[in-house]
Parts: C-alpha cells; structure tokens; sequence
C-alpha cells in the first residue's frame, strides 16, 4: 500500500514546506486548499491539488473518498483581528471546518490526525515563561478559543471514535514563502516592507517578545509525530527563546540594509505582551530538537 497523506492548507507556508517534506521521504501527497491565501505555485508538482474549501462538505468527502494513513490539518482562519471583528466566520473555519475533517477522518479510520494548535495566541499577562502544556491555557481571542476548543473535540474523537489526534502547538513560525500581506507573521512582513524601500510598522512599543522558530525545525516536528498514534498531546513546539519585535526589526534591518526607522501604532486588543513555549516534553516524546538560530533563519528568510 502507497503511503498517502493528506495536506489541508498544503498551497500555504508551512503546508507546502510539509508537503515538499512527505514527498521526499516517499509519501503520496494530496493538498487540499481553497487557494484563497495559499498560491498554486506553492504547490509541489508531485502532489495532487485539490481545490476545495474545509468549510463545505467537498474536502470531507475528499477524505473519504482518498483515505489517507495521515491526515495533517494545517488550514485555518489565521488573523487574530478578523476573528475579532468576526467571531462566527473565525469559528466556521477553525471550529465547524474542523469537526467536518475529524468526522470524516474517523469514519474512514484514518491512521493519524495531527492538528496544527497555536502555542503563543494561549498565553496571557499572567502566563509564566517559558510556558508548558501543564500550564493553564488562558485564550483571550476567537482565534484561540477556536484552537483550543478543537483540541477538546479531537480528544473526544480520539476517546469515543478510537482517531488518533495529536495538536502541535507552534510558536511564531518564519521562513520563506510565508505571506507578507496578513498580519500574522511579523517576519515576512518586515522584510517585505524593507527590501522594498518602504517604511515598517510596529505594534505597540515593539517591546512585546515572541518565540521565533524556522520553518524547516517545524517540519521535523511534524515527521517526527509520524507513525506515533499513541503519542497523545498537545504538545508546545517551540524554543523556549523570547525575542522582542524591536530586536527582530534591528537584525532585518542589519540584513537587508534597510535604513528606514519603524513608525508605532496601537497594539492589536488580545494579543500578548510575552510569548515563549517549552517544548521540552515534545522532546523528550520523540527526539525532536530545534535547530536553526534566530539569526541564520533570517538570513535565509531574506
């Protein structure tokens, strides 16, 4: 039997790099993606392109119809603030799209299904550095709520209709191809806006500190989940490393020559001051470790 997966959000950043991943270590992959954030050229050629949108009835059938040992679902509503304008289109995607994918999923007794969960939208004022997964999850966003509210439902699928779901919870990922057009990630934004002569913006007072992690170390996160059913979760995927916008912003500027000082406007409401996961457990689970430095990451992000 062909070992066959299936990529949900596999056109966008961390999918494509995912999908690349699987089909260089032998699997069949088939990206579902509505392209509407994610781009065709993402997509690697060996792959299959599934056009469809995970909050209608078509990408479920598409699980059912291809069965797949591992179902990855990395698709999602992403923009804190759309969630907050818009808590019910948020909850569509994140929430309803989801319990589509896991109902559909169980009942053609898919392997593995591993959820891409958030680490740092779960912390708040009172969360203590670095956090770990014992430590209260304290959401204060629709766009968090929504994540952790699709834990709960994977574990009741994994308790009551025996599928194996894991969440990975991942810091603030970076590398190339993210998309420097949303709000989420701060990296591509800012190197977007100075390699074009233009001039950044910070939220806040840019003291307000991230954990950054590369791309290719959130990858060997998810192929090392693989083939570890019983591996539970959730489990934080992370550095354990704060490092604040303000320093981020200088060491883009150092790389790209950028010249041009940020201007500051207001924080968005609910995102957090501090930020920063230990992933110590994950570790200690299956061998993975964090390997790319902040510094070398950017230079290959540039």
């Amino acid at each position: 039997m062909p070992k066959r997966a299936i990529v949900t959000g596999g056109a966008g950043f961390i999918g494509s790099h995912l999908t690349d991943a699987l089909i260089d270590n032998g699997w069949e992959v088939i990206v579902i993606d509505d392209l509407s954030t994610g781009l065709r050229k993402n997509v690697n050629r060996r792959a299959t392109l599934k056009i469809a949108d995970i909050r209608t009835s078509s990408a479920s059938q598409i699980v059912q119809k291809i069965r797949p040992q591992i179902l990855f679902h990395l698709a999602a509503q992403t923009m804190i603030s759309v969630s907050i304008k818009d808590p019910l289109k948020d909850a569509e995607t994140n929430i309803h799209a989801t319990l589509r994918l896991l109902d559909a999923a169980a009942s053609v007794k898919v392997d593995q299904c591993i959820f891409a969960g958030t680490g740092g939208a779960l912390s708040s004022e009172r969360t203590t550095l670095p956090t770990n997964e014992a430590h209260a999850a304290l959401p204060i966003t629709p766009y968090a709520i929504a994540k952790l509210a699709s834990e709960y439902y994977g574990a009741f699928y994994r308790a009551s209709r025996k599928l194996s779901f894991t969440s990975l919870r991942f810091a603030n990922v970076y590398g190339p191809r993210q998309n420097p057009h949303g709000e989420s990630g701060v990296v591509a934004i800012f190197i977007s806006q100075m390699l074009k002569g233009l001039t950044s913006t910070i939220h806040g007072d840019g003291r307000q500190t991230r954990d950054f992690i590369y791309i290719d170390d959130i990858v060997h996160a998810l192929l090392a989940i693989i083939g570890k059913p019983k591996l539970l979760g959730p489990y934080n995927v992370g550095t354990g490393i704060e490092t604040s916008i303000l320093s981020l912003h200088c060491t883009l500027m150092r790389l790209t020559g950028s010249k041009k000082q940020p201007k500051y406007v207001p924080m968005i409401h609910g995102t957090a001051i501090r930020s920063a996961l230990d992933a110590s457990l994950f570790t200690h689970d299956t061998g993975w470790k964090w390997e790319v430095e902040i510094v070398e990451g950017l230079k290959r992000t540039v």
